[in-house]
């Protein structure tokens, strides 16, 4: 991870037998399509988080790969070209903002896909803002704490504070620690205030858009079934108090047809859907990746 203008960070270019990330930032998938993007294929650029990036997973077992897939199946003669351009700890601002810069640099995709959900509960603000603040705010005292944490001994005794597996906390003490209405509501609202500006930046530049509120292991999910479900999933518990405020408003408000509900999708199944606490299995990631290329094809968003 790097530091990148606006959006605060960035995945940064990389090779490897199962992880390849070009140098723009966007994770290759299976099938990767040039870059820039070649004007007679339509192009479908995916944001997210990590899950979308696709920890834990090889480059052909993303939920980016699994849409490629979907399409090229369905759509063979239009050569869809899908963009993988999930990135760490990204939710719906820093998404807006890479969304803009890249239709200001010229970068227009037939279609924009934004999957979010458990970040936006998660994340106050971007990933590298505690530190820049520190830095700029008192640049002496913010380089010895930065020097200070890459000490070999101070890494190891973090390491050792750290505990490996932290039991799981009585629901009671959940909803204390995460279930403030308020706290929940604000970052709803901050997700539909990014979704009214990237549809409106969408509307200007004639991309269509689709919103996708993603599974996550605390929602509609047995975590009997999870393989680290007896562990506290920390700030990633928001979205256990988050998801029903959410799914509640929706019934209130429906988004329309540009918003695609998939938290439900895990409802039943009792499968180990994560590779560690939050980041989806290969099988996860294709059946949330064709659930993605079903919905552009029916909602007409293409071809």
């Amino acid at each position: 991870m790097r530091w990148a203008p606006f959006v605060g960070s960035r995945e940064g270019r990389f090779e490897g037998r199962f992880v390849n990330v070009h140098r723009t930032g966007f994770r290759l998938s299976r099938g990767q399509g040039p870059w820039p993007p070649d004007p007679a294929r339509p192009s479908v650029f995916v944001f997210g988080g990590s899950t979308t990036f696709g920890y834990g997973v090889a480059d052909d077992e993303t939920i980016v790969s699994a849409l490629q897939d979907y399409l090229d199946q369905h759509l063979p003669s239009l050569r869809v070209a899908c963009y993988n351009f999930g990135r760490g700890a990204y939710y719906s601002s820093n998404e807006r903002i890479l969304f803009h810069e890249l239709l200001g640099g010229g970068l227009v995709p037939r279609v924009a896909v934004f999957v979010d959900g458990l970040n936006e509960f998660a994340l106050a603000e971007p990933l590298l803002t505690a530190r820049l603040r520190k830095m700029v705010g008192s640049p002496v005292a913010g380089a010895n704490e930065l020097l200070l944490e890459q000490l070999p001994l101070a890494q190891l005794i973090a390491r050792w504070k750290t505990p490996r597996r932290m039991p799981r906390r009585s629901p009671a003490a959940l909803r204390q620690a995460f279930g403030d209405a308020g706290f929940l509501d604000g970052r709803i609202e901050r997700y539909l205030a990014n979704r009214r500006l990237i549809a409106a930046a969408a509307s200007a530049w004639g991309v269509r858009p689709l919103f996708v509120w993603q599974p996550v292991p605390t929602y509609e999910y047995d975590l009997r079934c999870h393989l680290f479900g007896d562990v506290d999933f920390e700030h990633n518990n928001y979205s256990a108090f988050g998801y029903p405020r959410m799914a509640e408003r929706l019934r209130r408000a429906p988004l329309g047809p540009d918003f695609l509900w998939e938290a439900d999708l895990q409802r039943g199944a009792c499968q180990p859907f994560y590779v560690d606490q939050i980041h989806y299995t290969a099988a996860m990631s294709a059946h949330l990746g064709a659930e993605i290329g079903r919905a552009l094809l029916d909602r007409g968003l293409l071809p």
